[in-house]
């Protein structure tokens, strides 16, 4: 078995819907999803054709991968794959004692990797599968459009399967989930120690490494997994977005963190206030607060994101607030290069909740001249409805001066 966490099962059925004979992925994280494993540094260019992992809609068949030359046996090993093919790329490797046998003569390699080749690869891999002149899925989302004309030269239609694979990543396997409530954890709980710690005159760069600091002692503390990473957007005063100047008596303070174990980014956010908040704070986060908890008595499986969104916004305009906008309410959570991925609680989503999915809740405000706001819970869908897997009050934070 690969030791990714594709589903193959499911991956079946929604290609199925779609009438596609097989996903070809091309995103880096995409491949490492499905397979555990790394598919080589040629993918931090983040181009077309640096590796794919072909996934065949009969779930019985098995994956093939095609990557760099320098990381074919790693990649073998770590994913368990049989089929694994390699193109050359730039980095040079050799064996002692030298042998030159089989080996191309006086051949630079590609200054980065040779797209037509990787191309010639999964043609082969095609063709051998019975693939060509089939509709066959790509992440369009991800190959650029100067890259996907080359695509051309292999007979399929190729259809977008970015929202595929976006539905298969949102249902979490119970190790995604052990590392996301880990990081939820470790994210709070400096959280926390932030706000004992704050005093006037701190800036946000203070904030951050003392949060950071509490975060990972507590991940240390803890014997669980270590994050490999951890990031922080502190806002003080100011317009509520920047960082700001260093906390006055009265400042809004955003703290909106996270951790990151494996690639899996937590996300949640608390706001405090130095000393006492002024009228017009308090009545902005109450209203937050207010349309926070009128969004969050909806989340359950089979809810339609579009109706949440549409409750918590009307929430805000029905208490004055009627050129309020945010464009979503919260999101998924993985391991994406940033924190927040599908689906997304929006006006215009067409995604219903499913049992599994790790969702982000959170109504924020950013108001220059006033401070930013934010209410954020990571939330583990289950079968009655919801877990907070980091919860604390969600009151506004009063640090005394």
């Amino acid at each position: 078995m690969v030791p990714g966490y594709l589903d193959r099962h499911r991956a079946a059925l929604l290609m199925q819907e779609q009438g596609l004979s097989a996903l070809v992925l091309a995103q880096p994280e995409s491949i490492t999803y499905a397979t555990g494993a790394f598919p080589g540094v040629a993918t931090f260019w983040r181009r077309g054709g640096a590796a794919f992992l072909v996934v065949p809609a009969d779930e019985s068949a098995p994956l093939t991968a095609i990557v760099g030359d320098l990381q074919a046996q790693p990649f073998a090993a770590q994913s368990g794959i049989a089929d694994v093919r390699s193109h050359r790329i730039w980095v040079e490797t050799e064996q002692y004692p030298f042998s030159d046998r089989g080996k191309p003569k006086r051949s630079p390699r590609p200054a980065q990797y040779d797209l037509n080749a990787a191309l010639g690869l999964l043609r082969d891999v095609l063709a051998e599968r019975s693939l060509l002149n089939c509709r066959v899925g790509l992440e369009l989302g991800f190959v650029p459009a100067a890259d996907f004309q080359a695509f051309a030269a292999i007979p399929v239609t190729w259809m977008d399967c970015t929202r595929i694979f976006e539905r298969l990543r949102a249902k979490k396997s119970p190790a995604e989930i052990s590392m996301l409530r880990a990081a939820a954890e470790y994210a709070q709980t400096g959280l926390s120690e932030l706000v004992s710690a704050v005093r006037p005159g701190m800036n946000a760069a203070q904030m951050t490494e003392i949060w950071r600091t509490a975060a990972l002692d507590n991940a240390r503390r803890s014997g669980g997994p270590l994050p490999q990473s951890a990031w922080a957007y502190i806002a003080v005063g100011g317009d509520g977005f920047a960082p700001g100047e260093p906390a006055r008596p009265g400042d809004i303070i955003k703290i909106d963190v996270g951790c990151v174990i494996n690639g899996y980014s937590s996300d949640g956010g608390r706001t405090a206030v130095l000393g006492k908040a002024s009228t017009d704070a308090e009545r902005v986060y109450d209203a937050l607060r207010r349309a926070f908890d009128t969004g969050l008595r909806l989340i359950r499986p089979g809810a339609a994101l579009k109706d949440i969104y549409d409750a918590t916004a009307t929430a805000m305009w029905d208490q004055g607030f009627e050129t309020y906008g945010r464009g979503h309410f919260g999101h998924g959570v993985g391991a994406s290069i940033w924190s927040e991925e599908w689906p997304f609680i929006s006006a215009t989503s067409d995604a219903v909740i499913e049992t599994g999915m790790v969702l982000a809740f959170e109504t924020p405000w950013y108001i220059d001249g006033l401070g930013g706001f934010i209410i954020e819970d990571q939330l583990l869908i289950t079968e009655k409805g919801y877990e907070v897997m980091a919860p604390s009050p969600r009151d506004l934070i009063t640090i005394k001066v």
